[in-house]
């Protein structure tokens, strides 16, 4: 076992403690900056428009913050925000290659979109913008740490500062981001988060949006109910993320039509606010009202489905923000429809607030693919493992639930319906993208339908191979020869006579891992690579070279762990 030195040592936890304080003190003033901007401008607005919260006021506030928006995309010349999703698939890239404009730029639209009044995350937003920070960072500094770490620890200072949950904040980063544990990166990680913390509760106090007043209840009939309520739960996450899914193929559909996406955005926003304001911006008061049980049942089902199609609205016709904070005002409703449900039909003997903090943890922890978190995230907030605890059951069947009816969590969706696919990890990855004519060989030999037998076998004896390609008289590809079809069939004369039409190819465009996939079944010595559209044969490749590119691809990851 080979041991490092002390010197080395030394520098690297100078090093990681270093890169961990710049970003928690960053993180930390990012994510209050973020929020107070928002509580600062809701206070004008409120005074300007006199407390009034109808039509017209969120007509006015969502059309300027949508002009903003707008010319936010034009900054980046009309390439997509980036959110969670983004700061995931950047994780696990061997390469820092975050646009640092587009992270800013992006954090900006959720400011102007939260601003506005429109039914957005602020948390979403904030996780990206410590990604972008940490990718700053480390092209400003030289140490050699692997961009996971920076955007490990910019995460984790953004989520410990939003919440007040330096644990969580931790705990997020290599749940939901990294999706794998580093004793290399927790000492960075750490201290971004800790550091985080320490700031925001020194400066700005407490931020607590889960208030709870005791947890004084009955802990055994609670699990019981949580264990019940999970499916409910679960079946509420699938709601909210179809519903974004659902609105986002609709406005793909009209994506060249962006005056009528914004008009139609801000009149159903307005039409929503003016009935139900409550589900518009961040939602952290209704949370509060909600748990507090200062809603009816029928006023509980309005919030559940009107903040499901706000926000399904909001981040598919103009807005921009994240997933995170409105998946807690859609678990807290559904947790306190079930209380007040179960309260009427004489099976609570009182509002719980235990089933709503449940409702929060499971359809949050289910959206954003982390329970574990959530869990801690309770935790922290109450200062009650009882509710913690209560919480967990839920949760856990919801998240069940969830990965075997919708398959995985809506940011995981999300790079799936952009071809990112990051469930074989950071190995599966790079193989996914990695062009596999980059392993081939262009220089093959080929041979024509009309060719007599004898050619062919001069060509095999000339170039060592046992596999000829062949071609037709416009250059397309027919299939290839290989010596022992040429020893069953002597009589042949022709090429033609002894060509393998149907046997394995590869695309032009495939992917490493399409190759492996390919090599699996089969049987020769080369695989010709295929044009599909003009059915040219552009190269061949081996096993030996596609099995020497997936070991490279390991080597490159193992290279990535260890820094």
């Amino acid at each position: 076992m080979k041991l490092i030195d002390i010197k080395t040592a030394w520098k690297y936890l100078f090093a990681s403690v270093f890169v961990g304080i710049l970003l928690g003190i960053s993180g930390a003033f990012a994510a209050q900056g973020f929020r107070s901007g928002i509580v600062a401008i809701a206070e004008y607005l409120d005074f300007i428009f006199n407390g009034q919260q109808n039509f017209f006021s969120f007509f006015i506030t969502l059309s300027v913050a949508l002009i903003f928006v707008h010319y936010s995309r034009v900054l980046i010349k009309g390439k997509a925000f980036q959110s969670v999703s983004d700061s995931i698939y950047l994780a696990h890239k061997f390469n820092n290659e975050t646009d640092v404009k587009i992270g800013v730029v992006s954090t900006v639209a959720a400011f102007f979109s939260a601003s506005g009044g429109a039914s957005i995350g602020q948390y979403g937003p904030l996780v990206h913008f410590g990604t972008t920070i940490g990718a700053w960072l480390k092209r400003q500094i030289p140490f050699d740490f692997t961009p996971d770490l920076y955007i490990g620890a910019g995460v984790a200072a953004s989520i410990s500062s939003g919440f007040g949950a330096p644990l969580a904040g931790l705990i997020f980063a290599h749940e939901a981001i990294l999706r794998h544990y580093s004793h290399k990166s927790i000492l960075a990680i750490a201290t971004a988060s800790g550091v985080s913390y320490g700031i925001s509760s020194a400066i700005w106090g407490d931020t607590n949006i889960i208030k709870v007043s005791s947890d004084d209840f009955n802990f055994l009939v609670m699990l019981i109910v949580s264990f019940l309520a999970g499916p409910i739960f679960g079946f509420v996450s699938i709601l909210y993320m179809r519903s974004l899914l659902v609105f986002a193929k609709i406005a793909q559909k009209h994506k060249g039509r962006m005056i009528y996406k914004y008009a139609f955005g801000i009149l159903s926003l307005s039409l929503i606010g003016h009935y139900v304001p409550e589900v518009m911006g961040l939602g952290a008061e209704t949370v509060t009202n909600v748990l507090t049980a200062k809603n009816t049942v029928l006023m509980l089902f309005v919030i559940l489905i009107g903040k499901i199609l706000a926000t399904s609205i909001s981040l598919n016709f103009g807005f921009f923000g994240g997933v995170f904070s409105p998946a807690i005002l859609v678990g807290a409703s559904a947790g306190a429809l079930l209380s007040a449900i179960l309260v009427f039909l004489g099976i609570f003997d009182q509002f719980q607030q235990a089933l709503v903090v449940s409702g929060i943890a499971a359809v949050a922890g289910s959206v954003i693919g982390a329970p574990i978190c959530m869990v801690i995230i309770v935790l922290e907030l109450t200062n009650s493992y009882t509710f913690a605890l209560s919480s967990l059951v839920g949760l856990a069947i919801s998240v069940g639930y969830v990965q075997v009816q919708f398959g995985s969590s809506y940011f995981d969706v999300q790079l799936l319906n952009r071809g990112v696919d990051i469930s074989n990890g950071r190995t599966g990855l790079f193989m996914t993208e990695t062009d596999i004519l980059k392993y081939s060989d262009e220089t093959f030999a080929t041979v024509k339908l009309e060719d007599n037998i004898d050619k062919v076998i001069k060509l095999m004896a000339k170039t060592n191979q046992s596999e000829i390609v062949v071609l037709d008289q416009e250059e397309k590809f027919c299939g290839k020869v290989d010596a022992l079809s040429l020893i069953n069939k002597m009589g042949t004369l022709r090429s033609a006579g002894v060509v393998d039409e149907n046997c394995l190819v590869i695309s032009h465009d495939a992917s490493l891992q399409d190759a492996m996939e390919v090599a699996a079944n089969f049987v020769g010595e080369i695989i010709p690579i295929i044009e599909q559209q003009t059915n040219q044969a552009m190269a061949v490749i081996t096993e030996g070279a596609i099995f020497q590119a997936y070991l490279s691809k390991q080597n490159q990851t193992v290279e990535m762990e260890k820094r």
